[in-house]
């Protein structure tokens, strides 16, 4: 059994995680699986890696051929910095790439918003003068505030801020 630490929702979060990031889409699947058959059992991934559905069909497989149950893994996604006005749809967006029901772990990628580039896109805004373009009408705490309805509403178990 991993060790794991107690998040405060009360959830175990596996101390050692796989993180999916610069993964190259060809050989996803494969770095999964044997992660999973040599007792990986938290999955690090993020909008902004654009590997989700990769993962995702991983996962899917990895649960069809037994190889692990839903319950068993420890999944982390985060909200790009352009979604913070579409945290629901964004984490839906996730949720869908990843063919899950559900996340152990949602977290605000960046404590910052930028201008929206729609949910999926993970392209950075930029204003005039070639800088992220902040969008200062979404604040943390309406960002935080709809992660908090997520929990509610039974798509992520935990929630927190990169």
């Amino acid at each position: 059994m991993a060790a794991t630490i107690t998040l405060s929702s009360g959830y175990k979060m596996p101390i050692l995680g796989l993180g999916v990031w610069r993964m190259e889409s060809n050989s996803i699947r494969e770095l999964l699986l044997s992660a999973i058959k040599i007792g990986y059992r938290h999955f690090d991934c993020a909008a902004d890696y654009q590997n989700e559905a990769e993962v995702g069909e991983a996962l899917a497989e990895a649960f069809q051929i037994g190889l692990a149950k839903r319950e068993d893994l420890f999944i982390t996604t985060k909200l790009w910095n352009s979604d913070h006005g579409h945290v629901v749809e964004a984490c839906r967006d996730s949720l869908k790439k990843l063919q899950l029901d559900y996340l152990d772990l949602y977290l605000v990628h960046f404590p910052i918003a930028i201008r929206h580039t729609g949910v999926g896109t993970t392209s950075s805004a930029l204003d005039e003068n070639g800088v992220l373009d902040i969008d200062t009408t979404i604040s943390l705490e309406t960002t935080w505030h709809a992660m908090e309805d997520l929990v509610s509403m039974g798509l992520v178990r935990s929630i927190g801020i990169r």
